[in-house]
């Protein structure tokens, strides 16, 4: 991953590059006047062949094109050769390809980089301006200063200019990973509501089957021994075995989509005015429910409504997983003006030998109570469960008035 500290490598020479090197050469050498096929002079004395000279400033331009790959070796190899040619070479004065390495430098380089190649090109434009001078016949430390002040002011201008187009695309790379961190974590709550509803859907209906079939073949066993009896009795077996099977690969495959962060995001679409439903599919499996209320009930938040739903839904599971037929569930609801107490209170079921006992096999996930301390945690309540003598409680207190969860 490429951040501000690193190199970032782009593609490798491509056609257009030939034409960016010839370009690059062309300037220069029109700057520095070698285009008139002049032999050209030198600081050593004695003046070269024209042709020759210009191939091989030329040919200095060259590692431009692998600047996008490697830019401070394509700066380096740029920058040495030509600075050495406008110390032999009379009225040469690079500038453009110089300009164009160190743009990739600042563009694609840290700074432990960057800036070392900005002090570099100070050389440059300081032998420029000596040549300027030169050429010009004024040979004053005020004109010197004025024209290398000049091209530095040029090159600086380039690099500042790289550096801004690198810090923008490394602000637009952070934005896209914390996009797609957040299209994560939105993509983990998802999972973790799915896995929530399918449990509290599911979990709640199987096990209503599961024990219904129980009690059922508990039943068919007493009533008389033929055959088709001793059928129907092991058709029941067998439904009760899959269904506890299935139930644990349920829990299983749940385990799955939970994720280790999760935010409440689930919509409300049940309330607790809507556990009647639950409770006579409960006492349909055996149970025996009863529900207790103080005070007068009052309008709940979309996210209290759920949570309080989803507690009776879990306690009411629960009490059929492990409680058994013939368990007592006693549903107390307290109105406060601003809090509803609600509570659970579950007694064990028949012994062995009556019409059925704790579902052989339905063993709990453990995400069930997990899960609704965090709906209650979310909604702005508290919640507590646990076992007391002869059963197993649950209670929550859920904020009444709007905007009571914090």
């Amino acid at each position: 991953m490429t951040t501000l500290h690193d190199e970032e490598r782009g593609a490798g020479p491509q056609r257009l590059d030939i034409l960016i090197v010839l370009v690059c050469a062309a300037v220069d050498l029109f700057i520095s006047g070698y285009l008139d096929g002049l032999p050209v002079a030198t600081t050593l004395g004695p003046d070269l062949p024209h042709w020759p000279v210009v191939a091989v400033i030329a040919l200095t331009y060259v590692p431009l094109a692998w600047r996008r790959i490697a830019p401070w070796a394509a700066f380096l190899a740029v920058l040495v050769p030509t600075l050495v040619a406008s110390l032999v070479l009379y009225q040469f004065q690079p500038l453009v390809g110089v300009a164009l390495a160190l743009h990739a430098v600042a563009r694609r380089c840290p700074a432990r980089r960057a800036n070392p190649a900005l002090v570099l090109v100070a050389f440059v434009s300081l032998r420029n301006a000596q040549t300027a001078t030169t050429v010009s016949g004024d040979d004053s430390l005020f004109g010197l200063i004025v024209i290398a002040a000049v091209f530095m002011a040029v090159l600086t201008l380039i690099w500042a200019l790289g550096r801004r187009e690198r810090a923008t695309r490394w602000r637009a790379q952070q934005e896209r990973q914390r996009l797609l961190a957040s299209a994560e974590a939105s993509l983990g709550q998802q999972r973790q509501r799915i896995a929530r509803d399918l449990h509290d859907i599911l979990s709640h209906s199987m096990s209503a089957m599961i024990l219904q079939s129980a009690g059922a073949r508990a039943v068919s066993s007493r009533l008389d021994k033929t055959s088709e009896a001793k059928q129907v009795t092991d058709a029941l077996s067998a439904i009760e075995t899959t269904g506890a099977e299935s139930m644990r690969e349920l829990h299983r495959l749940l385990g799955l989509l939970r994720t280790a962060d999760d935010g409440d995001t689930a919509i409300a679409r049940l309330r607790l005015a809507d556990t009647d439903a639950l409770l006579t599919a409960t006492r349909h499996g055996g149970l025996i429910v009863e529900r207790h209320r103080e005070g007068t009930p009052q309008p709940l938040d979309p996210s209290v409504d759920l949570a309080a739903y989803h507690m009776v839904q879990e306690s009411l599971t629960n009490a059929m997983k492990h409680a058994g037929r013939g368990a007592v569930v006693d549903i107390y609801e307290t109105w406060e003006p601003d809090e509803l107490h609600l509570q659970v209170r579950s007694s064990r079921g028949l012994p062995n030998g009556g019409a059925s006992v704790a579902v052989p096999g339905a063993i709990g996930s453990g995400t069930g109570l997990w899960g609704l301390r965090e709906r209650v945690e979310l909604a702005g309540g508290s919640f507590e469960s646990g076992p007391v003598e002869g059963g197993f409680v649950t209670s929550a207190t859920l904020p009444v008035r709007q905007g009571g969860a914090s």
